[in-house]
């Protein structure tokens, strides 16, 4: 039996920040990913123009919030979202049936659009270039009364 998988982690500094977005966009060395399913697989569906994500957290909080955001304040999440390899549909090598324009990826992105708000939603990018298929997204956690509380939120 397969089973979904959803990890949260906080984004508190422009360096933490620029380090995911690297990763994120292959912009580092990532050995477990396959540069040729990079280039080919890999998509970005929120993000178009691959902008860091303190760049686009900050921005979104300038749109925003009308306190003074604190210096150890949460700017945004990650949201990785995932399951386990068998739920994965594979080919006779083992890799992963390409996941674009799935309903998979689509209930995943209008799921996070509707939780924390589609403005909030400042990235999606989906990873094929790994053994199995997964989501880095990227939410700036703002409320419904224009405060940046990730501790509301998550």
């Amino acid at each position: 039996m397969s089973t979904a998988i959803i990890r949260v982690a906080k984004i508190k500094t422009q360096s933490a920040a620029l380090s995911k977005t690297r990763h994120n966009y292959r912009e580092m060395n990532t050995p477990n990913a396959d540069p040729e399913r990079t280039a080919t697989l890999n998509q970005e569906l929120v993000n178009s123009e691959q902008k860091d994500y303190w760049s686009l957290a900050e921005q979104r909080i300038g749109e925003v919030v009308t306190r003074k955001v604190r210096a150890d304040q949460v700017r945004a999440m990650e949201v990785l979202l995932t399951a386990s390899p068998e739920a994965f549909k594979r080919d006779k090598e083992g890799q992963a049936a390409d996941m674009r324009g799935s309903k998979w990826v689509e209930s995943n992105l209008n799921f996070l659009k509707e939780k924390f708000g589609e403005k909030n939603l400042v990235s999606f990018t989906l990873h094929q270039d790994e053994k199995t298929p997964h989501i880095h997204a990227v939410v700036v956690p703002i409320t419904k009364d224009s405060r940046l509380s990730a501790d509301t939120l998550f």
